[in-house]
């Protein structure tokens, strides 16, 4: 089943002027796409994920994450992941 993720804050990557709302759908093979309108679905896990050079810190209930990346980046964002209806 697809996972999607509704991120809304401070994301440079993916809003033209920082502030707003990323929609993604992650498939079961792996693949990613973005898309541009609300997708309905049902809410799984919130979380908070910031972003500063190339270490990501992720906070949910599961606990604290933090991993590395390849590129740089800065982002503060509060996510949502869920299933879509």
């Amino acid at each position: 089943m697809p996972k999607v993720f509704a991120e809304y804050g401070l994301d440079f990557d993916n809003n033209r002027y920082g502030f707003g709302r990323s929609i993604e759908i992650e498939n079961e093979d792996g693949s990613e796409r973005r898309v541009k309108h609300a997708v309905p679905m049902v809410p799984v896990r919130r979380y908070v994920r910031l972003w500063v050079g190339r270490r990501v810190f992720i906070l949910s209930v599961t606990g604290l994450k933090i991993a590395r990346k390849t590129r740089r980046n800065f982002k503060c964002v509060f996510g949502i992941e869920g299933h879509p209806k």
